[in-house]
């Protein structure tokens, strides 16, 4: 009996292609880390003043035995004149320098300008001495005045995120110091009429400080424009800022003593690098 041998054909497995990512299953892509950005921000705010008591000697205001004044039914005096005051509008601008501390944690420096004003409108009425009579003048005199006080600010600013960047946008928190010297103004308060403004150029002469603290309070959020690793974001910094030290000088008898304060909407735009 003859054995015979028989091949059998093997089927040819095919080997496993190599894996490949697929674009979907990256999950999501984050920004790349960028520490460093500077910022340029401008906009409007709303500005008034907390009064403090009058000094104990602030004089009553009169003008010549000739011809006094009034306004809205007052007797014209330092401490009446400033209760007349109304808020007005600002101007509020910054250029900062700002480092990521942390994931959450920023620190920023700059330099700004903040201007707070108040509105003061007032009616003059003057009075004329004839033959030891007063006589009444019949035209009153309609005064609209912005009271000024500029100032030069050195930001110091720190940030917290609330939370991780949600799409394009973020939120945090801001509070910070500012250094501020004061530039000059225009002010009503003692004028000889209750009616003109007194302009300085500088503190020197001013009856007001020429270094002052100020704190601020608000929030920063970010939206980034472009893609994620886009460099630029557009920044939106509504803010509280007031003059927390002395504004009015000790010596300044005639001004009451005043802390300006405001609420603005600071914008701009920020570049990563």
């Amino acid at each position: 009996m003859a054995v015979r041998r028989v091949r059998l054909p093997l089927a040819t497995l095919a080997l496993p292609a190599p894996l490949a990512a697929r674009p979907d299953s990256a999950g999501p892509w984050l920004p790349p880390v960028r520490r460093w950005s500077v910022l340029a921000l401008a906009g409007p705010t709303i500005s008034y003043r907390a009064l403090g008591q009058p000094f104990s000697n602030v004089p009553v205001y009169t003008t010549n035995p000739t011809n006094t004044s009034t306004f809205s039914g007052r007797s014209s005096s330092s401490a009446s004149l400033v209760d007349l005051e109304r808020p007005a509008a600002g101007l509020g601008a910054q250029v900062q320098v700002r480092r990521v501390l942390t994931g959450r944690w920023a620190l920023a420096l700059g330099a700004g300008y903040q201007e707070y004003a108040t509105q003061l409108n007032l009616r003059v009425q003057t009075y004329q001495l004839t033959a030891g009579t007063l006589v009444l003048d019949t035209v009153p005199t309609l005064v609209r005045q912005r009271d000024t006080y500029r100032f030069l600010t050195l930001p110091v600013q720190l940030s917290y995120a609330l939370g991780p960047p949600r799409g394009r946008w973020s939120l945090g928190l801001l509070a910070g110091l500012e250094p501020s010297l004061y530039m000059g103004g225009r002010t009503t308060e003692n004028s000889t009429c209750s009616c003109q403004q007194q302009v300085f150029t500088s503190a020197s002469g001013s009856p007001y400080s020429a270094l002052t603290l100020g704190l601020s309070l608000g929030l920063d959020a970010r939206y980034r424009l472009g893609g994620p690793a886009a460099r630029w974001q557009w920044v939106l910094q509504p803010t509280g800022r007031y003059v927390a030290t002395r504004f009015v000088r000790a010596a300044s008898l005639a001004y009451t003593p005043r802390q300006p304060f405001s609420f603005g909407l600071l914008t701009g735009l920020a570049w990563e690098f």
